[in-house]
């Protein structure tokens, strides 16, 4: 009867060690990139973005979490579940334990890449083709009526060929900096005629995508002259807070402006990763 005591003690011992490693992994489950933890051995804060599990705006009590840990300097996204943040390393190891939250990315500062010619990109082909042209109603393809947002530095709405209130429907300066203290909405400033007062990119990106030709007779035209372009401007120095800051104004005027496309001629030649907000 002792030897079966015995016995019965060390499977329950087992059982328990096994129910108490499940429940370490199920702890550390979210996804915290190695830059978070590269950034805070020399700095005693970080730029986080925080993306909880979700469809939608973040939560009441996914607010909540950052208040309980004492989190001051955070700004929320109206349409995706998503939070950007100033935390220490002791926060973020605190939100790791939560199951609500997904992943934690430090907000690193994202790369430009450029499209050299219409040419290269095969819009001069698109526009030859008599199958696409046929399909089109006989018209070649020009993005009629299409909303286009050029999620970059921004746009001048000054140039001939993307004017503000003409073939560019809307220009907005959007720099969600992590500097006021509070929990707060993300904002934007709508209208601005030039929101690219320091790089030049986003503007020449509009005029490969949108631009009408207008001040070369046509020669340099966009892929798609006829649509409506939607400016979302963030300055030279993007941040990955800044380029999904686009995306979450694209979802909420979608209807507004009949956006169809994003474009966004930054990122990286580094390996796919379905956890990082961007993609998410």
């Amino acid at each position: 009867m002792k030897k079966y005591l015995v016995f019965m003690l060390m499977i329950i011992l087992i059982l328990q060690a096994f129910t108490f490693n499940n429940t370490s992994a199920e702890a550390t489950s979210t996804v915290v990139d190695e830059k978070v933890w590269s950034a805070l051995e020399s700095k005693s804060t970080a730029q986080i973005i925080v993306t909880f599990d979700g469809e939608d705006k973040p939560t009441t009590q996914n607010i909540s979490l950052l208040e309980n840990l004492n989190i001051t300097t955070a700004v929320t996204l109206n349409q995706l579940p998503i939070v950007g943040a100033l935390a220490t390393k002791a926060q973020v190891e605190q939100l790791a334990q939560d199951e609500e939250v997904k992943s934690i990315y430090l907000n690193e500062r994202l790369t430009y890449f450029n499209a050299d010619a219409n040419e290269i990109t095969g819009v001069n082909q698109v526009r030859a083709d008599e199958q696409f042209t046929a399909q089109n109603g006989g018209l070649p393809v020009t993005g009629n009526g299409v909303g286009v947002v050029v999620n970059d530095s921004g746009v001048d709405g000054t140039h001939g060929d993307h004017t503000f209130k003409k073939n560019l429907v809307q220009n907005v300066l959007g720099t969600s900096y992590l500097s006021s203290t509070g929990i707060i909405p993300i904002s934007y400033i709508e209208n601005v005629i030039n929101t690219d007062t320091n790089s030049g990119h986003g503007t020449h990106v509009a005029g490969t995508v949108g631009g009408t030709g207008a001040m070369s007779g046509g020669k340099y035209a966009g892929a798609a002259p006829d649509s409506d372009l939607i400016g979302y401007g963030s300055g030279a120095a993007l941040l990955v807070l800044d380029g999904i800051g686009g995306f979450d104004y694209a979802i909420e005027h979608q209807d507004e402006y009949n956006i169809q496309v994003i474009t966004n001629s930054w990122g990286s030649s580094g390996e796919f990763d379905p956890h990082h907000p961007i993609n998410v």
